[in-house]
């Protein structure tokens, strides 16, 4: 780029700054004279309108699809996701976790394998996905430490979105009891078998086909891990979503030819998406 185009760029940037600060100045000095029942008002629909884009993704699973699930269970997958959602804490977004049920129930009934999650926190996406485990007739692996974030010097800065990220050992602890009362309460936990302990230690010996993985591990190593021993598992056509897309680690470790040659025995599949999405999506090519 040349020294103008840059300086151009470094004006225009440096312009729209300011017209935010100006924009926000002007908002500001007409605020006292907005009465405040109109003030609380707009904040009551601005409110209500990021509720209903939250909830967006709950009624699109349950009017418009997926088509081979009957609008009764849809419905009641759907409710019971809201329901889910709003009793345990959650680390995810119901946008997320839609395109996840979506993906499990789309496996087709042919395909065999498990459906794998590598960390729950204190089991609201367990939950969850209990729930579409049990309508697509498949087991739900849950593997975790249930004692949090393993110890780690691992730095990653800002994240794509900008954000800094951090996680320190002992960060989203959900101990074993309080993950399966939860998935008692809001899924499906007789669909659940539940793997406890760092995934390096217990990973290794688990060698059952899997249709579809669901890894949020935080961590570049505790990521190469569950590729490691997942991946090779991971039924062709199959895939693993991780929702640590956006760490820089990760996605170092993830985009790692070195790594998926010699560690995991496969080829760098092919990920669009890296370094682009949160939740990114690593398919397993049909005939490797």
């Amino acid at each position: 780029m040349r020294a103008g185009s840059i300086a151009t760029c470094y004006s225009l940037e440096s312009a729209e700054q300011e017209g935010a600060t100006l924009s926000q100045s002007f908002r500001n000095s007409l605020r006292p004279l907005v009465p405040q029942p109109l003030l609380v008002a707009r904040g009551r629909i601005l409110h209500r309108a990021e509720e209903i884009r939250e909830q967006f993704p709950l009624f699109k699973l349950q009017y418009f699809s997926p088509h081979n699930v009957s609008f009764g269970k849809r419905k009641e997958l759907a409710r019971r996701m809201r329901l889910a959602h709003e009793g345990i804490e959650c680390a995810h977004t119901h946008a997320e976790m839609d395109r996840l049920i979506r993906a499990i129930l789309a496996i087709p009934v042919s395909t065999e394998g498990c459906i794998i999650e590598a960390g729950c926190f204190k089991g609201g996406s367990t939950a969850k996905l209990s729930l579409a485990a049990k309508i697509a007739g498949r087991k739900l692996i849950v593997f975790d430490s249930f004692s949090g974030i393993p110890s780690n010097q691992e730095e990653h800065g800002t994240d794509i979105f900008g954000r800094r990220a951090g996680f320190r050992e002992g960060n989203y602890v959900g101990r074993l009891e309080e993950v399966r009362d939860n998935v008692s309460r809001f899924g499906e936990v007789d669909c659940c078998e539940f793997v406890e302990g760092w995934f390096e230690d217990t990973m290794p010996a688990f060698q059952r086909p899997v249709a579809l993985a669901f890894i949020d591990v935080d961590l570049a190593s505790s990521t190469r891990t569950c590729l490691q021993y997942l991946y090779p598992l991971l039924v062709p056509g199959g895939s693993i979503f991780s929702h640590d897309g956006h760490l820089p680690l990760c996605i170092q470790a993830i985009d790692d030819d070195e790594f998926w040659t010699k560690t995991v025995g496969y080829s760098k599949p092919q990920m669009p998406d890296l370094g682009k999405k949160k939740l990114l999506q690593i398919t397993k090519p049909i005939g490797v």
